[in-house]
């Protein structure tokens, strides 16, 4: 009973993270794009949630170094309703989300296990959250482009001399950045790295 109290307060703290000037601003410019980019619908709403939690995951990131796992488990569940609300049942679809889940934490989880440090835990289970909700294609192109602007940042880093080769970044920025980018335009992402195909 203690385990579950300490529990339900460290998920409480965790959240105690997420608010700073940041975090409005983006959370703003996030519900502006969703609505914006797909317009007032369904869909759209259940955009503007998901982006906003990953705001909120990004600033956590950046004021304490965590990712909260209560804003982790609001994306999963979010997910949930929004395949059944907005996209309706169909086997097809339940898979690609479940391989969503799985595409990118998987190999993220296994390359941190290879190499002490790679990535922390909550990048891992914030792109298996994310995963879930956006499917197996848009978490790909999700993944690319946070990756891509985090190793440009990580260049820029060191060529400033702000940071050593070993130094290590907080990647949940980057990585809601490419994930809340493929929610908005994931189409348009898939059908550029096509060209490159």
């Amino acid at each position: 009973m203690t385990t579950d109290k300490t529990s339900s307060c460290k998920l409480i703290q965790d959240l105690r993270s997420v608010p700073s000037p940041v975090f409005y601003i983006f959370a703003a410019v996030a519900v502006f794009c969703s609505f914006f980019v797909l317009g007032f619908t369904l869909r759209s709403i259940f955009t503007a949630l998901f982006i906003l939690a990953l705001v909120a995951c990004a600033s956590a990131d950046i004021n304490k170094g965590i990712v909260p796992d209560l804003m982790l488990i609001f994306i999963a569940a979010l997910a949930i309703v929004n395949f059944f609300v907005t996209e309706g049942f169909s086997t097809q679809g339940l898979l690609d989300h479940l391989i969503g889940a799985v595409c990118m934490s998987v190999p993220m989880l296994i390359i941190a296990l290879l190499v002490k440090g790679a990535f922390g835990g909550g990048d891992i289970k914030l792109m298996a959250a994310a995963g879930l909700y956006l499917a197996w294609r848009y978490t790909v192109a999700g993944a690319i482009v946070g990756m891509f602007i985090s190793g440009f940042y990580g260049m820029y880093l060191l060529l400033i001399k702000k940071a050593g080769a070993r130094a290590k970044m907080k990647l949940a920025p980057f990585l809601a950045y490419g994930l809340a980018t493929a929610a908005l335009f994931g189409d348009r992402i898939i059908a550029l790295l096509s060209l490159y195909q």
